[in-house]
């Protein structure tokens, strides 16, 4: 008896002390949750605009433009990149992209995903138009292929908890790893934009 009740407190000071070792989850940063994934006409669409207005003849910066694109795209993560228009009356080009968004890469894990997508650029005047939309993923091809639309799996409605306080688990990596994304296309495009031609 006296043994037994030596385990019980023996084991009650490790399942305590394991549960201090726990951290409790850390809140969502607020730039994931209601509102950063932006629908129009109930398509998920991401738009950003540049003021090009001192960045020389639009000829020029259109060419530019498709050099980037080349340029950003240009790294093992990527498995497709296709011209699907180029339009260099009106300074208008549209990239379909395949590549892969990285969850988890670990010595004995990799957790990824395809991400399919449209990128269109246009310019107008002074204004650069970025936009990323027919947003796709690909997940899991090696095991048991699944199939999702971001218009299905990433915003507010099929993503967020009731209270809108944070994300669904499964679904809230595909959501940050693309509002990053896009934040990289429009970060890196201008620092691009930026730099002297």
């Amino acid at each position: 008896m006296k043994n037994l009740i030596c385990c019980f407190l023996l084991l009650l000071g490790v399942t305590s002390a394991s549960a201090q070792l726990i951290k409790p989850k850390e809140p969502v940063d607020p730039k994931y949750l209601a509102g950063a994934v932006p629908e129009v006409d109930g398509q998920v669409t991401f738009t950003r605009t540049f003021d090009v207005s001192d960045k020389g003849p639009a000829d020029e910066l259109y060419h530019n433009l498709q050099r980037w694109v080349k340029r950003y795209y240009n790294n093992e993560n990527v498995l497709k990149l296709q011209n699907a228009k180029a339009d260099s009356v009106n300074h208008r080009l549209e990239t379909g992209v395949v590549e892969y968004l990285v969850f988890k890469s670990k010595a004995l894990v990799l957790d990824r995903t395809q991400i399919i997508y449209m990128l269109k650029f246009s310019q107008k005047g002074s204004k650069l138009n970025v936009q990323m939309s027919q947003i796709s993923y690909y997940y899991e091809e090696e095991r048991s292929p699944e199939k999702y639309t971001a218009e299905e799996w990433i915003t507010d409605s099929q993503c967020l908890n009731k209270k809108g306080t944070g994300l669904l688990l499964g679904r809230g990596k595909f959501r940050i790893k693309t509002i990053d994304k896009f934040n990289d296309i429009c970060d890196q495009l201008e620092n691009f934009l930026n730099q002297p031609q």
